[in-house]
């Protein structure tokens, strides 16, 4: 059985994704409690509750996105307003390297197709993990394209082959990008990738079933 048709399979490789996400920062809770219960000194303390606070501030962002991302949505209908995304994806980038230029416009879209964009999102800002690095997001409900540029731009081969939907030696860590090549796949599109310079790569995901419906209404 696969992964696209084994529901329990792909729920546990995005758990074991999120876990990855969230063991930092709540470890980081942790050891600020225990200094607050440890150490007397004003100085100490003060530290603590500031990496308690940022710890706490992280694992939000990621567990709102999150549950826009790979969850149900079930607090949402069938389509959600892109700004929703937006709104979630902010928070996750101001705990990582890249800046976000979001330029998709706001309005009612298919909830699947904001679940690819967080997604897809997401794993560029891992092509450009330095400082003055960006991503950038834009396009419309049939046709997205993510460019992420900064030093050292690199798209790897493990990430192609999860945002084209490949099984084969997915690791948790990709599941965000196989999740995404799903999404795509279900609507008679995909999603490809290539590097444009050393310092740019570029990602065209498209959604042919949505672009119709787009075209028609």
């Amino acid at each position: 059985m696969s992964i696209a048709t084994d529901p329990l399979a792909l729920a546990s490789l995005l758990s074991s994704r999120l876990c990855h996400d969230l063991i930092n920062p709540v470890g980081a809770m942790g050891t600020g409690l225990e200094v607050m219960e440890t150490e007397d000194d004003p100085v100490m303390q003060a530290e603590a509750r500031k990496l308690i606070k940022l710890s706490a501030e992280k694992s939000i962002a990621m567990l709102d996105f999150a549950r826009l991302a790979f969850g149900a949505g079930s607090a949402y209908g069938a389509e959600i307003d892109l700004d929703d995304g937006k709104r979630v994806m902010i928070p996750v980038f101001s705990f990582i390297k890249p800046d976000l230029d979001w330029q998709l416009p706001g309005g009612h879209v298919p909830k699947d197709f904001v679940k690819a964009v967080l997604n897809i999102t997401l794993m560029m800002a891992d092509c450009v993990p330095r400082a003055g690095s960006k991503v950038t997001v834009s396009g419309h409900v049939g046709e997205l394209v993510i460019r992420a540029t900064g030093p050292k731009a690199k798209l790897k081969p493990e990430l192609l082959s999860a945002f084209a939907a490949e099984e084969e030696g997915l690791e948790p860590k990709m599941t965000p990008a196989y999740l995404a090549g799903m999404i795509a796949e279900a609507t008679g599109g995909k999603i490809r990738g290539q590097a444009v310079s050393e310092e740019e790569v570029v990602l065209l995901a498209t959604f042919p079933a949505w672009e119709v419906r787009d075209a028609a209404e």
